[in-house]
C-alpha cells in the first residue's frame, strides 16, 4: 500500500497561522478543509510559482524553523536515553525478537507524540492511533512467544492432578523424561513415553520399575483413562497456541499493510 495524504486538521492550521485574518491572509475554512499533509503549502504559491504570503507570515515561519531546531536537538538527546535500554538488549543472534522490540519502542513513542501533537484530522488521527495500538498488543504477545502454547497448557494442567514423571538418568551424566505418572497404592499408575511404550500399574521392585498386576485395576483404568484425556487436551492446547500464533502474523501483516505508510505524517 503506498503512502496517501492525510486531511489536515483546522486547529493545526491555525496554530501555524494559515487561517484567513483580518488582512485575508492565508487559508479560508474551505481552503483549509481541502488540505492534505504534504501539499499544506500549495496555495501559498500563485500560478508563476511565486510565494503569496506578507512578512508577518515569513517571519512566523522563520520562528517556527528555529523552535523546529530546538526541538529536534532536545529530541536527539531524549532518544539517546529512551532508546538505550532496547538497544543495549539487541543480540544479532535474537532475529526477530530484536525487530519486535524495536517496534514496541517505537510504536509506544509514536502513540504518545501522535495523542499529544497529531495534527491530521481527528478521525485520522484517532484511526491511526487505534491500529498502532492493536499492533503493539500483537507485538507483545510475539515477543513472550512462549505464551502461545504456556497458557493454553497451564490452563489444561489446572484441572488434572500434578503427574510425575519418571527421569533416567545415565552413567555419562545424560537424563531422559520417560512418562507421566501418578500414585495408586503402593506404586505408581502412567504411561512410559517413546517408542513401544508401557502402561498400567508399576512399583519399584529391586530398584527397577517394573510393570505388574495392579491391586486395584478399575482405579488404574481410571487413572489410565484420565491421563489419556490429558494428554489429548495438552496436544489440543500446542494446536491452539499454534493457530493463535499464525492468526496474530496474519493480522499484523495486515496492519502493516494498510497503516505502515499512514501513522507517521
Amino acid at each position: 500500500m503506498l503512502m496517501q495524504s492525510q486531511p489536515l486538521d483546522p486547529k493545526f492550521c491555525k496554530k501555524l497561522g494559515l487561517d484567513k485574518n483580518d488582512d485575508e491572509d492565508g487559508f479560508s475554512e474551505k481552503e483549509i478543509k481541502e488540505q492534505f499533509i504534504g501539499g499544506m503549502l500549495d496555495l501559498l504559491l500563485d500560478e508563476d510559482g511565486e510565494r503569496k504570503i506578507c512578512l508577518g507570515l515569513r517571519l512566523h515561519w522563520f520562528n517556527i524553523r528555529i523552535k523546529d531546531f530546538i526541538f529536534d536537538l532536545k529530541y536527539a538527546i531524549r532518544n539517546h536515553f529512551k532508546w538505550r535500554k532496547t538497544i543495549r538488549k539487541l543480540y544479532p543472534w535474537e532475529g526477530f525478537k530484536g525487530f519486535i522490540s524495536i517496534m514496541i519502542t517505537h510504536l509506544n513513542d509514536y502513540i504518545e507524540y501522535e495523542t499529544q501533537h497529531g495534527h491530521s484530522l481527528e478521525e485520522y488521527r484517532k484511526n491511526k492511533i487505534a491500529s498502532a495500538k492493536e499492533t503493539l498488543e500483537i507485538l507483545k504477545r510475539m515477543d513472550k512467544h512462549d505464551e502461545y502454547t504456556n497458557k493454553p497448557r497451564a490452563e489444561v494442567e489446572s484441572r488434572y492432578p500434578e503427574y510425575k514423571g519418571l527421569v533416567t538418568t545415565f552413567k555419562n551424566g545424560g537424563s531422559s523424561y520417560c512418562g507421566d505418572f501418578i500414585a495408586q497404592g503402593n506404586g505408581w499408575t502412567g504411561k512410559e513415553s517413546g517408542n513401544d511404550p508401557r502402561e498400567g500399574y508399576f512399583e519399584f521392585i529391586n530398584g527397577r520399575f517394573q510393570l505388574i498386576d495392579s491391586p486395584d485395576q478399575y482405579e488404574t483404568n481410571r487413572l489410565l483413562e484420565q491421563l489419556k484425556k490429558y494428554h489429548e487436551e495438552i496436544d489440543n492446547a500446542y494446536k491452539q497456541g499454534n493457530l493463535d500464533s499464525d492468526k496474530d502474523f496474519d493480522r499484523l501483516g495486515q496492519l502493516l499493510k494498510d497503516n505502515l505508510f499512514s501513522w507517521w505524517d
